[in-house]
């Protein structure tokens, strides 16, 4: 199975990651992540993001899960989150519209190298972690979240792909997923 695991920053998405690899011993995760690229181009991401940043990190993502051959994949992000990064970028006159247009249609044809997407949405329970990948601007993180659920809705409604919501502290959401993968 290829999963990828979604959402906006600070909801413990690697930690679930780690804590999912742990408990499912047949899956593995590209040794890669968008953070690489991000590190290796010093792009600008979140609210300083621009069509170049965008691009490279949606060409990043659809060629991983494009090329990691394998059955059962574990991944960190996919174009779902690219796209609706660059969306919030374009509300925010950051990423121009025909970006947008372009990372939808790869995000659209993405989710067919993908079997399920693991949505984790924002949560109280996790603490705001101020680094150089998370913006710690709750309206900036609200608006994301609320663009991944709108993306999702419309994705869900549109094509056939399984989208599960996994919330709770780091036990709760590894008790979740074992009884979607049974």
């Amino acid at each position: 199975m290829r999963i990828a695991i979604i959402g906006p920053q600070n909801t413990g998405k690697t930690t679930f990651i780690k804590d999912f690899l742990k408990e499912f011993k047949k899956y593995t995760t590209p040794k890669e992540t968008y953070r690489d690229i991000v590190h290796k181009n010093k792009l600008e991401i979140n609210q300083k993001t621009s069509d170049s940043s965008q691009e490279a990190i949606g060409t990043f993502l659809f060629e991983i899960i494009k090329n990691t051959s394998g059955g059962n994949i574990l991944f960190d992000r996919c174009v779902v989150d690219n796209y609706v990064y660059s969306s919030v970028g374009y509300d925010n006159k950051k990423i121009s519209k025909d970006l947008l247009l372009k990372t939808e249609k790869l995000m659209l044809e993405n989710l067919r190298y993908l079997d399920c997407l693991i949505f984790i949405p924002t949560a109280l329970s996790v603490q705001l972690k101020d680094d150089t990948f998370r913006d710690t601007d709750t309206q900036f993180i609200d608006a994301v979240n609320n663009t991944f659920i709108t993306t999702l809705l419309d994705i869900r409604s549109k094509y056939f792909i399984p989208v599960f919501i996994i919330s709770g502290n780091r036990k709760q959401r590894i008790e979740k997923i074992k009884k979607i993968l049974s």
